[in-house]
Order: C-alpha cells, then sequence, then structure tokens
C-alpha cells in the first residue's frame, strides 16, 4: 500500500513538473507561421554551416539504400561469427559442425548478394544523379 502510494505521489510530482515547465511555457507562446518554421529553419541550418536546399530525392534514396544494405552486412558479419563460434564449441559433433559451416556458407552467400547490390546500387544511382545533373 505504500508503495503505491508512493508511486501515485512521485507520478503526480512528475505531471506536475513536466505541466509547469513545458506545457506552460509553450501555450503561452506567440503563434508561429509556417514561413516562421522555415526561417528559423534556415538561420539554424545556415548557423552549422549546411545550405537550406538539403539533398535531392536520389541522394536520399542512395543513401537510405546504403544504409540499409550496410546495416545488412554487418548482420551477415555477426552470423559468420556465431557460425564460427558454433563450429569452435561443436567439440566434434557432426550435426553441429554442419549446422555451423551451412550457416557460413549462406551467410557468404549472403554477403555477396549484399555486395551485388551495393554494386548495381552505386552504379545506377550514380548514372541517375549524372543523367539528372544534380552537384
Amino acid at each position: 500500500m505504500k508503495n503505491i502510494l508512493l508511486l501515485s505521489l512521485v507520478a503526480l510530482v512528475s505531471f506536475g513538473f513536466i505541466f509547469g515547465v513545458y506545457l506552460v511555457p509553450i501555450s503561452q507562446a506567440a503563434p508561429m507561421t509556417e514561413a516562421d518554421y522555415f526561417t528559423d529553419l534556415n538561420t539554424t541550418g545556415e548557423e552549422f554551416g549546411q545550405d537550406a536546399t538539403g539533398p535531392t530525392l536520389p541522394e536520399m534514396i542512395g543513401r537510405i539504400i546504403r544504409i540499409v544494405l550496410g546495416l545488412l552486412g554487418v548482420v551477415m558479419v555477426v552470423l559468420v561469427i556465431y557460425a564460427g563460434f558454433m563450429w569452435m564449441t561443436a567439440g566434434g559433433t557432426p550435426e553441429k559442425v554442419e549446422k555451423a559451416q551451412k550457416i557460413i556458407v549462406q551467410a557468404v552467400i549472403g554477403l555477396a548478394i549484399i555486395l551485388a547490390a551495393y554494386a548495381i546500387t552505386d552504379f545506377v544511382l550514380g548514372k541517375l544523379i549524372d543523367t539528372v545533373g544534380v552537384n
């Protein structure tokens, strides 16, 4: 019972703090127009040495694809390490050794597919960006 009462008190104080510190000043601020948002955004970007135009659509798609393919590459390396650990700890059991070998072969094939996908993506997006004329 004391724990519930203490928890309720902590929740009430936390809500009061959040409401008083964050929500009240926001509700009393002057309303901003859409132009104000972009002006503030451009000013902040210029302070950090960034232009307001940002990346184009092909560049953004290329970045996303490269990030995803990079994460998949990390997953494949982790799979190879896991299979190697499995093989080392198999203790000569043929079933565990075969399972580890299958995982390694599948991870290497997956890594080859990922590298091929990265090469194709890099080539196609490079040609697309060159064709569109994006600097």
